[in-house]
């Protein structure tokens, strides 16, 4: 029955502030934005899909590489922030981003004031960080040993 993952979504309360993050420091591109696009999601039938009546969404799909995609949603009236987002918290999530240099990354994200759990650490197969987007969603970055 299934036999792919279209894409990740995350609910964010700054839909511009989460396009400059994830465009700017992390090198991914805008791929469709509902309010550019002019496609309101509203209404009784966007009230059924997410469960959320009596909200309008704003959708963004960013992506990196052929194949990876994260939509972004904003919802207004937005609901609550994210407290005490801990990885250990069942259903905590993530997304895990490949790179060719994890120390260069490091460095900017340090450099743009990113939230980081610590510096690089290797763990086997090869080094691992992790860090928080504008709203404290969990992201990882990972970089292989080579062969």
């Amino acid at each position: 029955m299934i036999y792919s993952i279209d894409h990740a979504c995350f609910t964010v309360s700054n839909m511009e502030r989460t396009i400059a993050f994830y465009r700017d420091i992390l090198g991914m591109k805008v791929d469709w934005d509902s309010a550019a696009e002019g496609v309101v999601f509203k209404g009784p039938e966007a009230d059924k899909v997410t469960g959320c009546p009596n909200t309008e969404q704003r959708l963004v799909f960013m992506s990196i590489g052929n194949n990876y995609r994260i939509e972004f949603v904003q919802f207004t009236p937005t609901g609550k922030p994210l407290v005490d987002n801990k990885a250990s918290n069942i259903g905590a999530a993530h997304v895990c981003f490949k790179t060719d240099n994890l120390h260069e990354l490091y460095h900017k994200l340090m450099a743009n004031g990113v939230q980081l759990h610590c510096a690089p650490q290797h763990i086997g197969f090869g080094w691992t960080m992790y860090f928080r987007d504008p709203d404290g969603i969990i992201l990882e970055a990972v970089q292989d040993d080579p062969t």
